[in-house]
């Protein structure tokens, strides 16, 4: 299917007109592309940026047009968050199953929109990288527009912008409303999980969706050292409390505060090539219903800090889910790292040797931890360790890199339930291997740990959402290995096409794409060296995807209605001033032209009208200082008004949003004691 009719058929027919004209960027190509001619002095590779095609001025519109409405829906989920939020917070104070059914309304309005926001983002990225690939394939003269314009689509404000920030509140949204539902806190259970884990393939464009299903019933578990850190204590107030604050954090625009809810995981696997590859083989044997899967990894979540575990442990998603760890299950123990030992091997084997000396001496510490039984596992997977490092020339044979993102159950079904989806998957030789010799895993993978599986009820609805897609005995540490050395193992595994489950999508998703396109620059860069022999060609360096925070980018997300907001605040202040102004002359007037008291001429005086204060009556007097004192606070805070909107203005033109800017405290404070002092005067003249 043609890139353009699968836009038509992919996105919501309400915003179609939103998303980039594909179809007109395609025919204006046929259009611009024969007539683009390279600079002087350009040579291939160098690129070119037709400044003055017809064709430029196209792409930046559309470019514009899109980020445009990636912001506004930006906003609309922003404020549909905090619509829930209130609605949670009105249960602490009136009750009743209202508030509750509103907010859980509000919040699958907000998980749609957001499945909406990351679609929108999927295929316009794709489409602005298919059009500049067309152009780049229709001109025959060296004229190339990828080399400029995707750095330029890279920093762009929708391809740049996280979505983490809401799905953390969407997150916090729905376990506040099982607290609410349930009446309690969830309870703290012992985790009795299986010691296996089962690992599904999801197609990219499916995670958010995915995603989004899972947090209804499941909970985000952050790193530990992130803020806003949902725990398993926590009550519904205590929840929507956190959500408030992390709405506070990301401001109108969730801007504010990065917000990264995935830590960056490595595994590394060891094998013996000279032996035959016995794990990888242990494993095919084990799928085959001969044999036991032997096999351990060393992972690092997180902070620094190994640990080696068994191949695909239950307590890599449960206990162990982050490191450095603690002792908290027998197939498991940390990697010791002492600077003599300049090999992993070396540790690895002085780890394990450690290991079994403390199991088998049942130290204090172990035997609180696990017990004799647990002492017992933890020798046995220390000795196989050791004995396989004796036993076999073992070396690293696949690394494997991801970004992993970590749930646990918040139900009374999947309590006992823990996960994690390991996104923009990449398999390399060694670690910190070169760039070109890594080979992208095209899928995300869900690792998951529980019992009973099969029944699970959030399971059907992922297949049924999410397109996912379940590989009998799949492993990724032995898909790695095929992967990267497939003409040195004896055999692939069954599962190792495993794409051909998936309608196949065209592209895998931004981040693969991204990978794609720096293999591709990097390869017509040696090839243009090679072809000129000229050195002047450097390669360029890589583009993070983070949106500059420049001033012309902020005056492009500035909105009029930021502005009318902050002038309407100025008029209101200026209403009030100038109506307290108005009182405060008039009053003076009288102080000065009042009739004297009872017994006395009854006609003004008219040099008194020349002075500031009648004196000729206390009481006058005091009026006067009265109403002056007001025509004071009046000017002051007419300043104060009119001074507050340029600092406003100007945080707005900066994309600055400070509390002491937009949030003070101080002007109304004063100006409220101002009033009652006031109201306490008059009080006071009237009983003189």
């Amino acid at each position: 299917m043609k890139f353009g009719k699968q836009i038509k058929r992919l996105a919501d027919p309400a915003i179609l007109n939103h998303y980039l004209a594909y179809d007109v960027l395609k025919k204006a190509i046929n259009v611009v592309a024969p007539n683009a001619q390279p600079k002087e002095g350009d040579t291939l590779g160098t690129g070119a940026q037709p400044t003055e095609s017809r064709f430029y001025e196209l792409l930046q519109h559309e470019m514009g047009k899109v980020n445009r409405f990636f912001q506004l829906q930006l906003r609309t989920l922003l404020d549909k968050f905090r619509e829930a939020q209130r609605a949670l917070q009105s249960i602490q104070k009136i009750g009743g199953a209202e508030p509750l059914a509103r907010a859980n309304k509000l919040l699958e309005e907000a998980a749609d929109g957001l499945v909406e926001l990351d679609k929108f983002r999927y295929l316009n990225f794709t489409g602005f990288r298919k059009i500049a690939k067309k152009f780049d394939k229709s001109t025959k003269s060296g004229v190339t527009l990828s080399s400029w314009f995707m750095p330029q689509l890279k920093r762009a404000f929708f391809a740049a912008h996280r979505l983490d920030g809401l799905l953390l509140s969407l997150s916090l949204g729905y376990a506040a409303v099982r607290r609410f539902q349930s009446g309690k806190c969830s309870d703290a259970v012992p985790l009795t999980m299986p010691p296996r884990t089962m690992t599904f393939c999801l197609a990219p464009m499916g995670r958010m969706r995915s995603l989004c299903t899972l947090v209804k019933t499941f909970q985000l578990v952050l790193p530990p050292q992130q803020g806003h850190v949902a725990s398993e204590g926590m009550s519904g107030e205590e929840l929507s409390s956190e959500l408030q604050k992390l709405l506070y954090a990301l401001g109108t625009e969730g801007l504010h505060v990065p917000c990264r809810i995935a830590t960056q995981m490595t595994a590394e696997y060891f094998d013996s090539p000279t032996d035959g590859f016995p794990f990888y083989q242990s494993h095919l044997q084990a799928c085959a219903g001969e044999g036991q899967t032997l096999g351990f990894r060393v992972r690092q979540t997180g902070e620094r800090g190994d640990v080696v575990e068994m191949d695909a442990a239950g307590s890599s998603v449960g206990l162990n889910a982050f490191t450095p760890v603690q002792l908290g299950s027998p197939d498991a123990f940390p990697l010791e790292a002492t600077p003599e030992m300049a090999s992993s091997l070396e540790r690895l084997k002085a780890s394990a040797e450690a290991t079994l000396k403390k199991a088998e001496a049942k130290e204090a510490s172990l035997m609180m931890a696990f017990g004799e039984p647990g002492c017992r596992e933890l020798a046995t997977f220390a000795s196989q360790v050791a004995g396989a490092c004796a036993s076999y020339r073992l070396e690293s044979v696949a690394t494997i890199g991801a970004s992993r993102l970590l749930l646990r159950g918040d139900t009374l079904e999947t309590r006992n339930v823990r996960m994690a989806m390991d996104e923009e998957v990449q398999f390399a030789r060694a670690p910190g291997g070169q760039v070109s010799d890594a080979v992208d895993f095209p899928y995300c993978m869900l690792e998951v740990s529980g019992e009973n599986l099969g029944a699970a009820k959030w399971l059907d609805e992922l297949r049924g959402d999410a397109v996912l897609r379940e590989a009998p005995g799949f492993n990724v540490g032995v898909q790695a290995v095929a992967a990267l050395r497939k003409d040195d193992v004896p055999s692939l595994p069954h599962w190792y096409h495993v794409e051909d489950s998936f309608d196949k999508p065209e592209e895998f998703g931004p981040a693969l794409q991204r990978r794609a396109d720096e293999y591709q620059a990097q390869e017509a860069r040696e090839e243009a060296r090679q072809r000129t022999g000229s050195e002047r060609i450097q390669a360029l360096p890589a583009v993070e995807p983070q949106a500059p925070e420049t001033s012309e980018q902020a005056e492009m997300m500035l909105q009029p209605k930021d502005l009318l907001a902050s002038e309407r605040t100025m008029l209101e202040w200026m209403h009030t001033v100038f109506a307290l102004a108005i009182i405060a002359i008039g009053l003076w007037r009288y102080s000065l032209t009042g009739e004297l008291p009872r017994g006395k001429a009854s006609t003004p005086s008219d040099g008194l009208r020349q002075q500031f204060f009648n004196s000729s009556s206390f009481s006058r007097m005091l009026l006067g200082i009265y109403s002056l004192f007001l025509v004071l606070v009046a000017i002051c805070f007419g300043w104060y008004a009119v001074i507050t909107h340029l600092q406003r203005i100007k945080a707005l033109m900066k994309n600055e949003q400070k509390d002491r800017i937009f949030n003070r405290r101080t002007g109304p404070t004063v100006f409220a004691g101002c009033m009652a002092l006031a109201l306490v005067a008059h009080l006071g003249l009237q009983l003189a």
